[in-house]
């Protein structure tokens, strides 16, 4: 991996060092309406297309668990992994048991989240402070690759899961393969870096579908193939480099 080398940040560092790159970048805000009105509209202005993607991949989630609920009549019990603002625990919670899990406890993290019906847990992906077996479904949207260690991510998922629960995993970047990969996590740096936060690229790099299929915990399938735009497809036949996709996969638990 191209990064092996780099110190994983404190979570703490991280947490802060993110809320601010995010606030930055506009893919955060303060104000609580922002969170409340994602998938389907960004008050920002500035993200609008990536956000209808998401908006479409979140129909998809929604659909993949109202198929969980036959094998949980009881209700589903659903882990947001990684919830950042929130915004889908606070959706989900309308069917759904939920809980919200993140990093990130302050304003543009859990702490934007004030909803009864939603349970919120700061804590690691790696380390979840959870019992094993609590959960129907593991939601990680957005968040996955912001994992140090993805295999102890998917076995910390494994854990929680009852027998036969899913992980859907969603708005990570999955690669064809790790040299395209480790090369988008030199862009990724370079990005940080210039807002004096690189550090942050410890915490953050592409997936391939090989390493979520190497620890044999989950069967995943593509819900959402994810497309790559015209424009990277025409780019990497000028220049050979394969750009990632946005895939929705659904892993049952072995």
């Amino acid at each position: 991996m191209a990064h092996s080398d780099e110190p994983a940040p404190s979570l703490r560092s991280f947490a802060d060092d993110y809320r601010r790159v995010r606030l930055a970048e506009g893919h955060a805000s303060t104000d609580p309406e922002f969170a409340r009105r994602l998938p389907f509209r960004d008050i920002t202005g500035r993200h609008g297309a990536s956000w209808r993607v998401r908006a479409f991949h979140y129909l998809a989630i929604r659909l993949g668990l109202e198929l969980v609920r036959v094998q949980a009549p009881g209700g589903v019990r659903v882990l947001d992994l990684g919830a950042g603002n929130g915004w889908m625990a606070r959706r989900l919670a309308r069917s759904f048991r939920v809980t919200a899990l993140d990093v990130d406890a302050g304003e543009t993290g859990l702490g934007a989240l004030r909803d009864a019906r939603v349970a919120r847990v700061a804590g690691d992906l790696e380390a979840l402070p959870l019992r094993a077996r609590s959960f129907d479904a593991v939601v990680a949207a957005a968040s996955l690759h912001y994992a140090f260690d993805v295999r102890s991510v998917l076995a910390e998922a494994a854990r929680v899961l009852r027998p036969g629960g899913v992980l859907i995993v969603a708005d990570s970047p999955v690669y064809d393969h790790a040299a395209a990969r480790d090369a988008a996590w030199q862009r990724t740096r370079a990005h940080y870096a210039a807002f004096g936060a690189a550090h942050l690229a410890a915490r953050y790099r592409g997936l391939t579908r090989a390493e979520l299929d190497a620890p044999g915990l989950f069967r995943f399938v593509a819900a959402v193939p994810g497309m790559m735009s015209w424009r990277s497809v025409l780019r990497g036949w000028r220049h050979p480099r394969a750009d990632a996709r946005l895939p929705v996969l659904f892993g049952w638990l072995r």
